[in-house]
């Protein structure tokens, strides 16, 4: 072997030409300069083309029905081995047109929007305490213990029997509301879902104090920021609380309930300085608290009165909390 080819280069190259016959093996051998190892003389090689003649021709293909027969289309989509003409267009031929099929919704159309005068009836409200039970809870809440009932005949029987003067006639106790109330209502973002409970609680109240017995005043997160009786322009900065002796209803979470990051929230400070308005002005204040026990503050335990604003509230609960 000579040069630079090897036997491989003349397997590569007929396998690339599709040559099958050994006078091909030889020409190639010869063009790729291993004719030595053929044996050939230099009258017995191929003459090399010419300028205007192809470098090399496919032999013409055998008459075997064995082998494949060569694709005689002239297209851009023929043979292999022959370049596309430049002036040969294809013409592409449309498909038959499909229509898209329609598609059923699985979910059922919503139903329209009711017209004017077509909106439901707005729910019967379901008050946060029980109704059977509302009227005598609020009672023992707000009415103040006085010496006005009917004679104590146990203990002025013991005072004469030690013959001691009766200088005042005893009296058993007696709750009584003839003091009047004064409700404190939140209006804040956390007592907005207990709106309707809110007056619901103030109807009560008037009913059983009396519409002149009862004062109702509206504040947001604490009474000393400021309380009126309508709306934020009629509020009174500071809070005064009302004359000695009369009962304070608070309705309010305390600053426990609403959105955990709420920049309006009531400090202790601020409910605890509140409180303490209240009772110098010798009235004692008590809490309706919307929330479970869990939920309330630690502080406000015990700094008043408070009574779980629920429907499993009972009169024995809330005579329980009261001091």
């Amino acid at each position: 072997m000579t040069g630079e080819a090897w036997l491989g280069d003349v397997v590569r190259a007929a396998r690339a030409l599709g040559t099958r016959s050994p006078e091909d093996f030889v020409r190639i051998a010869a063009l790729l300069g291993l004719s030595g190892e053929t044996g050939e003389t230099e009258q017995q090689r191929p003459e090399l083309p010419g300028a205007d003649e192809p470098a090399w021709q496919a032999p013409a293909a055998e008459d075997s029905t064995d082998q494949p027969q060569p694709n005689s289309d002239q297209s851009v989509f023929g043979r292999r081995d022959q370049p596309a003409q430049a002036d040969t267009i294809t013409v592409l031929v449309p498909v038959e047109e499909q229509t898209r099929p329609r598609r059923r919704w699985t979910t059922p159309l919503l139903e329209p929007p009711p017209g004017p005068g077509e909106y439901p009836e707005r729910p019967p409200h379901l008050p946060l305490l029980a109704p059977r039970s509302t009227a005598a809870l609020l009672t023992m809440m707000l009415a103040r213990i006085t010496r006005e009932g009917e004679l104590d005949v146990e203990r002025a029987t013991e005072e004469l029997a030690r013959a001691r003067p009766l200088t005042a006639i005893p009296r058993l106790p007696l709750p009584t509301l003839r003091y009047g109330v004064q409700i404190l209502a939140d209006t804040s973002g956390a007592m907005e879902p207990f709106a309707r409970d809110v007056e619901d609680v103030i109807g009560h109240v008037r009913a059983i104090a009396g519409v002149a017995g009862t004062q109702v005043l509206r504040f947001a997160d604490v009474p000393l920021r400021g309380a009126g009786p309508g709306t934020r322009a009629t509020w009174q900065r500071p809070y005064r609380p009302p004359r000695p002796g009369v009962r304070v209803l608070i309705l309010s979470d305390l600053g426990a309930g609403g959105p955990p990051l709420n920049p309006w929230r009531a400090t202790e400070q601020e409910w605890r300085a509140s409180v303490e308005v209240i009772r110098q002005r010798g009235c004692e204040p008590v809490a309706l608290v919307p929330l479970p026990e869990r939920y309330w503050p630690r502080w406000a335990r015990g700094l008043l009165s408070m009574v779980t604003w629920d429907r499993g509230t009972t009169v024995g609960k809330a005579l329980g909390a009261r001091r």
